[in-house]
């Protein structure tokens, strides 16, 4: 069974507190019972050297047998035991209330004075044996007692009230902090409901990050970072259906008017053929535009293995050069190819996305200039580059360039393009590569470069 953070939490503070105190009752009842034994131990010690001065003071033995209440009530409670005896054995004075047997104990000498390591203890009894002198200088034995049981009895006392004050402070504890928490975790369930109110026709609502407590702001901050990211792809994906739906109805239209022209009354076999290569041309721009993103699909998700090999960039300038000469020379246009050294790629996608930097190139090139193929080096890419000399593009176009389906200007679709996926094609190139792109148009003309991650040099 899943447990709630605050329950899990006051939990953990009513064992922190039960520890906490039962580590405070066992100092306090160590302390305590050291304290009664320390105090008993004492009584004892003082015991024996009253006795002894008793003793020795006294006229007779005889004296002190007649009068026992002197010694009883010194001794001044039922637990304390007293015994008195001649060195033969003779028992002079024996206060034992309880009658227990007391066991024979190496006595102290006279001259000496009792210590707390002297004291023994027997079936639950303190003792304390030590010599002393009688009347006429007549050698006695002193043992005096003290019965254990009382301050067992204290100490158990004491034990059962830490018990139950261990108990109720861990209770108390788990119930307040239970208490606590759930008042404190207040935010996050106000959290939680703005979370739920966010729909996908919401995304631009935020969390509210002023009023949460100081634990809460970096979650929140980072709850609202993707929230923007999630704004900015949904809106992307909603662009991306609308054009992608405008790209496909266009040829559809196209096919659907030209076919019911065609059987609104007889055609004669030539204009037949010329129709089927009409649509022939519509086709094939669909099925550019499905082989499109189809690639850009199996990119997306890793599915476009990569075949890393090393390359020679000016053998594959010139290749593209060729490919594109009758193209640029229809357009009055020269091809410079720049390109050196070597680069570690994947040949194909690198001639694919350099392919279709260069048709964008000479499309919006002006007649008279020159296409050049560059590469430049810094610390981190190698970037390869495609330069052109045109029109500007203008700078709030630039950072949606690479979108799909986008266009500058929508009304230039010419026959063979790639249906506004080129450059989208090349950043997914780029991003399997794990490398940048960017672009840089100003009245010098446009410059788009592909930049490629350095290989670290030996040293």
């Amino acid at each position: 069974m899943n447990r709630s953070i605050a329950w899990r939490l006051a939990l953990a503070i009513a064992l922190t507190c039960a520890l906490v105190l039962s580590v405070i009752g066992v100092f306090l009842y160590r302390s305590l019972a050291s304290e009664l034994t320390f105090r008993d131990d004492q009584a004892l010690l003082g015991r024996l050297e009253q006795v002894r001065a008793l003793l020795h003071d006294s006229d007779s033995l005889e004296a002190l047998q007649e009068r026992p209440r002197l010694y009883q009530n010194m001794l001044g409670n039922l637990d304390s035991v007293l015994l008195v005896k001649r060195s033969d054995g003779g028992r002079v004075i024996a206060i034992n209330p309880h009658q227990q047997t007391l066991p024979d104990l190496p006595p102290i000498a006279q001259d000496s004075s009792p210590l707390r390591s002297d004291i023994q203890t027997v079936d639950n009894i303190a003792l304390l044996t030590g010599v002393a002198q009688g009347p006429r200088d007549e050698p006695l034995i002193v043992t005096v007692g003290k019965r254990l049981q009382e301050r067992e009895q204290m100490l158990a006392s004491y034990r059962g009230r830490l018990y139950m004050a261990v108990g109720f402070g861990a209770v108390l504890a788990f119930g307040l902090g239970l208490l606590l928490l759930r008042r404190g975790l207040v935010p996050l369930r106000e959290l939680a409901q703005a979370m739920r109110d966010i729909t996908p026709r919401s995304l631009d609502q935020r969390m509210p990050a002023d009023d949460v407590p100081a634990e809460l702001k970096e979650p929140v901050q980072a709850l609202n970072a993707m929230l923007v990211r999630l704004e900015d792809s949904f809106g992307r994906l909603s662009q991306f259906s609308a054009d992608l739906a405008h790209e496909i109805r266009t040829p559809l239209h196209n096919l659907l008017g030209s076919n019911s022209l065609a059987l609104n009354q007889p055609r004669s076999p030539d204009e037949y053929q010329e129709l089927l290569a009409s649509n022939i041309e519509e086709y094939e721009r669909l099925n550019r535009m499905v082989e499109n993103l189809i690639f850009l699909a199996r990119a997306d998700h890793g599915q476009r293995p990569l075949q890393l090999q090393t390359l020679a960039l000016q053998t594959v300038g010139d290749e593209l050069c060729d490919y594109f000469e009758a193209l640029a020379e229809d357009r009055q246009l020269q091809l410079n190819n720049s390109l050196c050294g070597e680069l570690n790629v994947d040949q194909q996608l690198l001639q694919r996305a350099l392919g279709n930097l260069l048709a964008n190139a000479v499309r919006h090139a002006e007649a008279g200039t020159t296409i050049t193929l560059q590469r430049l080096d810094d610390a981190q890419y190698c970037w390869v580059g495609v330069h052109n000399q045109g029109p500007p593009i203008d700078p709030q176009h630039l950072d949606r360039l690479f979108d799909r389906f986008y266009r500058v200007d929508p009304s230039r679709a010419e026959p063979g393009d790639s249906g506004g996926l080129g450059l989208a094609i090349v950043r997914s190139i780029m991003l399997l590569h794990h490398g940048q792109v960017r672009v840089r148009s100003d009245a010098q003309g446009t410059l788009f470069e592909l930049g490629f991650p350095a290989l670290p040099r030996s040293a």
